[in-house]
Parts: C-alpha cells; sequence; structure tokens
C-alpha cells in the first residue's frame, strides 16, 4: 500500500517541477482624482514653472483603472503622495480640470512635483510645469488643453496619470497607492 503512495507522490513532484512558471503580473495603469474647493496658480521666478495652490483639498484620492481589471478604490492623501514617486524619472502628469474657468484656461495638463500638504488646514500644494503633450494614459485631454493659466480659481479636480502600477508586489514590497502586499498561494499580489 506504501509503494503506490510513494509512486504516486513521486510522479506529482516530477510533474510540479515540470510545470513553467507563470508569467509575471501584468501592470495596470491607474488613474487617480484629487479634489478641491479652490487654488492658485503663482509663477515661480526664474523658472517655467508654477506653484499649484490648492483650498479645502479633499482627505481622500478616489483611484480607478480601465478594463480589463476594473480595480477601483480610495486612499488618503498622505499615503497618495507618499507613493506616487515625486521626483522620480518621471513624476506624475495631471490633466487640472477647473470646473468653472473660462473655455481658454479651464484644463491644463501639467508634471507634478515637489508637494506640500498640511492635512490641518486642508492645503495641498504642488510645483508645475505645463505640458505641451500629455502622457498616454492623459490623451484624452489632448484636444481640450488649455496653456492660459488663470491666477485664482473655485472648484477643480486633478484627474493624476501614474505610470503602469504592478499587479504583484515589488521586491521592496511596495505597491501602488492605495493598494497593498497580500500574500497569496505563495506569491505577493497588490490588493486593496
Amino acid at each position: 500500500m506504501h509503494r503506490p503512495m510513494i509512486g504516486f507522490c513521486l510522479f506529482l513532484a516530477a510533474c510540479a517541477s515540470t510545470t513553467p512558471p507563470s508569467p509575471q503580473a501584468p501592470d495596470v495603469s491607474l488613474l487617480y482624482v484629487q479634489t478641491a474647493s479652490s487654488g492658485s496658480f503663482e509663477p515661480l521666478p526664474g523658472t517655467n514653472k508654477y506653484r499649484l495652490i490648492l483650498s479645502d483639498v479633499s482627505p481622500r484620492v478616489i483611484y480607478f483603472s480601465d478594463r480589463p481589471n476594473r480595480i477601483a478604490g480610495q486612499v488618503s492623501t498622505a499615503e497618495f503622495l507618499d507613493k506616487i514617486g515625486f521626483g522620480g524619472p518621471l513624476d506624475p502628469n495631471a490633466a487640472i480640470e477647473i470646473a468653472e474657468g473660462t473655455p481658454d484656461s479651464d484644463l491644463v495638463i501639467a508634471a507634478l512635483s515637489k508637494p506640500a500638504y498640511d492635512a490641518q488646514s486642508r492645503t495641498l500644494s504642488y510645483e508645475v510645469a505645463v505640458l505641451e503633450t500629455p502622457r498616454k494614459g492623459l490623451a484624452v485631454y489632448s484636444d481640450r488643453m488649455d496653456r492660459r493659466l488663470p491666477i485664482r480659481f473655485g472648484a477643480v479636480a486633478l484627474f493624476i496619470d501614474d505610470e503602469p502600477c504592478p499587479l504583484a508586489c515589488s521586491r521592496s514590497g511596495q505597491c501602488c497607492p492605495g493598494r497593498q502586499c497580500r500574500g497569496h498561494a505563495g506569491a505577493s499580489i497588490c490588493g486593496p
């Protein structure tokens, strides 16, 4: 009785060792939505950049992906700013949509860097560089983007495009904002 069982176990071990490794999990592109009641653009002296100052910022950032993953959720503004990857090779890009702006200055595409967030006063600022061409994830805004910046404005939404995020955890255990490493059958995946 033990010999057939041992033979069967050896057969399973041989099959397991010849099974090809599973392909690496694909990346998913997330879009983040950050809102504020008002804001302003201030030119930074000696540069072609501006300081975007947002007031009454929502303490939560919404994120979602397109098909086939259809991932959605929310994350604290502090966690978002910590994990999105400012100062890397590619700072996040944003479509800055001003709800009641004039037609020639209601949508600006910019690269965001150097965030400064004060949770208590609900203010957030970024250094921004206005872009001539949006990155792939924001290409849908190409026909509407403006070059003129309003000095002050009311309600605003930032649609922030990050580089594609892995569905599997990085070697250092990192995931995109709003996602956390979860152990799953010997592999680590990024999950809610």
